[in-house]
């Protein structure tokens, strides 16, 4: 067992344009089932992100979920 946690990534996944966090819907279970961890997540104004477009002007506050989760890494 120590050997397969050893194996074991953390996979996040991150869409692009015009898209959202189900765009990975085929590959999370695949990776999930090959015993990795994933967290897919919608960047802003995305998906399930509620925040308005026109609200987002810039790559900083696109981007702010994404570096939000990877700073919660470290806690």
């Amino acid at each position: 067992m120590a050997a397969e946690n050893k194996n074991q990534k953390h996979f996040v996944l991150v869409h692009g344009l015009c898209h959202g966090a189900w765009n990975w819907y085929k590959l999370k279970p695949q990776l999930e089932s090959a015993g990795h961890r994933v967290t897919v997540l919608d960047l802003a104004a995305y998906g399930i992100n509620m925040e308005a477009i026109q609200d987002v002007c810039a790559f900083q506050e696109y981007t702010r979920p994404l570096f939000s989760f990877l700073a919660s890494l470290n806690e």
